[in-house]
């Protein structure tokens, strides 16, 4: 139950990162396509041991699908900026429970 919650939290809270990230960094992506993006990463990331490169995978290719954009230095920047405010935003919500 508790990896649900987490789930659910980190792709509200990363989800709403990355649709800030896109808008700091000018690109054009929809609240429910970042949610789809980290909802998938995510899933595909419990997969273990291969899980987190497949996450990394995943992700970059349903944002190079929703977005259009370059991987470089478009993505590259969106994704390190959505996951520094997405973390800080999970520590800050789990701490508080």
């Amino acid at each position: 139950m508790d990896i649900i919650l987490l789930l659910v939290i980190e792709a509200l809270t990363v989800g709403f990162a990355l649709f800030l990230a896109g808008k700091l960094t000018t690109i054009e992506i929809d609240f429910k396509e970042a949610v789809i993006c980290v909802v998938t990463s995510s899933l595909v990331g419990l997969v273990p041991s291969i899980g987190w490169i497949l996450s990394i995978i995943v992700f970059f290719y349903l944002l190079k699908q929703f977005t259009a954009a370059d991987i470089w230095p478009d993505l590259i920047l969106l994704v390190v900026v959505s996951k520094l405010i997405g973390l800080m935003m999970v520590a800050a919500v789990t701490s508080i429970f």
